[in-house]
């Protein structure tokens, strides 16, 4: 008699709905595949975003981490970080925990297109200056805004709001929100902030846009604790209108010897002197080549920060001294620009606000992929050794090989053909939690290399698909999980719609077929589809 010790599966019972987890699997990532439309944002534990309360068992350790004491007291955890051991009852935050009344003081304009808020909350608020907070406005919209203020010598939180086309928050925060009206928000959240232990050290502060507002009060906060290093402070903008603040810069300067602030513009300056013309990283990092040992604060523009992040790696600056924040989607990137790649491979794409498009249709390369039979034993190969490689399997706990590849497909399948049928997210959003360095991108460039040489596709068209690929390494290669940018603004795009599927496909919840036809619930942030078997779960 052979007796089989069968493991307990875990079950997560949320809505009155049991949902069982899968070994070595997230809380959060439980209820997505079972399609629950449940919050969350950058998965790795940094914006709370995903908080949820535990109200049978004791959540386990790692899963408050970073969580405040009384929030502890009474059960909740981040369900990115919760790897379930027992059976868990699950319930919704409660406003009257997490969120925190405030009244608008004051509104004043710093520029034509920037407003500062200045904020009374109803209870004492503990924050460090360069922290964020997310208001939470009008029909549940809900945005990050990082504090300008420094507790020790402001009594009102500092925020300050650009303006955005189309913006909801903005928009209403500009135009709807008064003195006197009251808001909610939750946080203060985040870790950059003045490192009071490193005073010793030389700071480099880049910002663009309303990124200046958290290196104000970081410098601020600096300048008044007595920090002996030296501090640079570059201000970028599109022109020389955006520079805000000035009189404030120019005054900390004046007052302080080891302050020193630059003035930076896409387009030469008419107005203001000691403006300096050209892209503000670069101009800093000229300025300033060898940073072994500074701290590095980054803010704004997300293709500047996520740039500045990497150079500031190849100057000497360890990732642990690199703090920033590129949730603000300045004006900079609003422009339509080129993507550069080797001339020879003749493959055009642009940048269009925070979304790279695809590039122009390779007949060529349809055609020598056997109209994609080939592309399917290329992926095949190719994640065969994904899925067995130490470095890069970890990235895909909890995906199935058979989805994964029927994705990857229908994404180049798009970009070889020019037909729509890939409705995921594009790489920067899809990758934007993902911590991966140059090193591990290069390794699975080789992979990709190698599968395609065993599958015999001829040279020119192997350099030609390793330079589509590069087109997105800007997006996905970076030292720290990065804010989602949808539409200008960091938007917390949760929910579910439906389709008409154009093309076949797998359920992600119960890996059934999906057939060309069939109408399918799929979540907006994820891309995961569910079939109409599923459906009802994601109601």
């Amino acid at each position: 008699l052979i007796i089989k010790q069968v493991k307990h599966l875990v079950s997560i019972t949320y809505k009155n709905e049991r949902y069982l987890s899968r070994d070595g699997e997230s809380v959060l990532d439980t209820l997505l595949r079972h399609g629950v439309n449940a919050p969350f944002s950058c998965k790795k534990g940094v914006c709370h975003a995903c908080l949820l309360r535990c109200t049978n068992v004791a959540p386990p350790e790692l899963s408050v981490k970073g969580i405040k004491p009384k929030l502890i007291e009474k059960q909740y955890f981040l369900p990115c970080q919760c790897f379930p051991e027992q059976d868990m009852d699950i319930a919704r935050a409660r406003s009257r925990d997490i969120l925190t009344r405030a009244v608008l003081a004051e509104k004043n304009l710093l520029s034509n297109d920037v407003c500062q808020l200045l904020i009374e909350p109803t209870t004492q608020v503990y924050y460090h200056a360069g922290q964020f907070i997310n208001l939470h406005g009008v029909d549940e919209v809900v945005r990050s805004y990082s504090l300008a203020s420094v507790p020790t010598q402001d009594y009102y939180l500092e925020l300050h709001v650009r303006r955005v086309a189309d913006g909801l928050m903005s928009n209403w925060l500009f135009d709807d929100f008064n003195v006197g009206d009251e808001i909610e928000f939750h946080g203060p959240i985040g870790k950059c902030y003045y490192q009071r232990d490193s005073d010793q050290q030389n700071m480099l502060l880049i910002s663009t846009g309303t990124g200046l507002a958290p290196h104000l009060g970081i410098v601020r906060d600096a300048l008044e604790s007595g920090h002996k290093g030296s501090i640079h402070l570059y201000q970028g903008s599109v022109n020389e209108q955006g520079h805000y603040q000035r009189d404030l810069l120019a005054g900390l300067a004046a007052s302080h010897a080891n302050f020193k602030y630059y003035l930076c513009t896409d387009v030469a300056p008419t107005q203001y002197e000691n403006v300096e013309t050209g892209q503000v990283s670069e101009i800093a990092f000229n300025k300033h080549s060898k940073l072994s040992g500074w701290l590095v604060y980054l803010s704004g523009n997300p293709d500047m920060v996520n740039h500045a992040e990497q150079q500031a790696l190849k100057l000497g600056v360890t990732a642990q001294d690199i703090f920033s924040d590129p949730f603000e989607h300045s004006p900079e990137t609003e422009d339509i620009t080129e993507v550069k790649i080797p001339a020879e491979t003749e493959i055009k794409a642009v940048v269009v606000d925070e979304k790279r498009k695809f590039p122009d249709p390779d007949p060529e390369m349809w055609a020598a992929l056997d109209n994609g039979a080939l592309m399917t034993k290329i992926l095949t190969t190719f994640y065969n050794q994904v899925f067995e490689d130490d470095l890069l399997s970890p990235y895909f706990a909890g995906v199935t090989k058979q989805r994964l590849i029927g994705k990857v497909y229908n994404f180049h399948y798009q970009m070889f053909t020019g037909e729509k049928v890939y409705f995921g997210e594009r790489p920067r959003n899809n990758h934007h939690w993902m911590v991966i360095p140059k090193e591990t991108f290069d390794h699975r460039e080789a992979l990709m290399e190698q599968s395609l040489r065993k599958h015999g596709l001829p040279e020119h068209l192997i350099q030609r698909w390793l330079a589509y690929e590069e087109i997105y390494r800007e997006d996905i290669v970076k030292y720290k999980p990065i804010n989602k940018i949808l539409f200008g603004e960091e938007i917390p795009y949760e929910g579910f719609d439906t389709l008409v599927m154009e093309f076949s496909s797998l359920c992600d919840s119960c890996q059934g077929e999906i057939n060309k036809g069939d109408t399918v619930r799929y979540h907006v942030r994820m891309g995961t589809t569910y079939c109409s078997k599923c459906t009802d779960k994601t109601s």
